[in-house]
């Protein structure tokens, strides 16, 4: 296996009006001390409406004109990096320091990594291109398909969103939760993240959630089913991973079911409530 590399990054923020403090993030820069690297993301000029938006006072010019300032200043700093074997100066820290300017530079943040340019467009994608909103709305998206499966079941009275646990102690919301006493679950999640890491991440801080309620008792994993959306990819890293999470989550007893397979989200449902069908 490859060693991890430590890299540096910083967020590159644009502050057309700095007496205001509100800024838009609009690249990464990310440096590899081990060989004086230096590699950069820069929100596209043709991308620029939702920064314009956000400032309305400002014109498209003034941000076409910045963002060349910055490609400038990064394109300068790359050559003398490639060209100089020893350099006195740090370039990058001297890159991100605090400076009073329409462009701003975060605090320096570490990481470590196997591939510099493809966490590069990670982060990018996170920070600029606020990739966290895309996921959310991945699961906004399942939750309106299995309320619809619920509904088409006749099942949708028996399952309503609040939180499971109790809220001085450990609580968590789920948007599926039945009326009985089992307090059976039906959470949607999915796995579409670009990264290996960051699936198996988001896997385990669900699976840590559920065992936590399991430890204190108020729930039974069997009882819980979490419909997935798998990642949509022939990519052979993400599949194992996503196949690693998933008996991860079937080994503690929690019920997995593929959201294009509905009717396993129906027979968990129907088997855990008929109770309250009957009545």
């Amino acid at each position: 296996m490859m060693n991890k590399i430590t890299c540096n990054y910083s967020i590159i923020r644009f502050l057309p009006h700095p007496e205001i403090g509100e800024f838009a993030n609009i690249g990464i820069v990310l440096y590899i001390p081990a060989y004086q690297g230096l590699v950069y993301k820069l929100l596209n000029p043709t991308q620029s409406e939702r920064v314009t938006h956000f400032f309305k006072q400002i014109n498209k010019s003034l941000f076409h004109d910045t963002l060349q300032i910055i490609q400038d200043e990064l394109e300068r700093i790359q050559k003398l990096l490639a060209q100089t074997t020893h350099i006195e100066v740090n370039l990058y820290n001297e890159l991100i320091r605090p400076r009073q300017d329409i462009i701003r530079y975060s605090d320096n943040r570490v990481l470590l990594t196997n591939d510099p340019d493809k966490e590069l467009t990670e982060l990018f994608d996170y920070y600029v291109h606020h990739q966290f909103t895309q996921q959310n709305k991945y699961e906004n998206q399942m939750i309106k398909r299995v309320r619809s499966l619920l509904q088409q079941h006749k099942l949708a009275d028996q399952f309503k969103a609040d939180y499971v646990g109790e809220k001085n102690k450990y609580s968590l919301y789920f948007p599926f939760v039945s009326r009985n006493s089992q307090k059976t679950i039906i959470k949607p999640i999915h796995f579409m993240q670009r990264g290996s890491k960051k699936l198996i991440d988001h896997g385990l801080v669900w699976l840590g959630k559920i065992t936590q309620l399991k430890r204190y008792g108020y729930i039974q994993p069997e009882n819980t089913l979490f419909a997935y959306q798998a990642p949509d990819t022939q990519n052979s890293e993400l599949v194992e991973a996503f196949e690693e999470i998933r008996t991860q989550f079937e080994d503690t007893g929690i019920v997995m079911a593929d959201i294009k397979q509905p009717q396993q989200i129906t027979d968990f449902a129907i088997k855990r409530v008929p109770q309250l069908i009957l009545s």
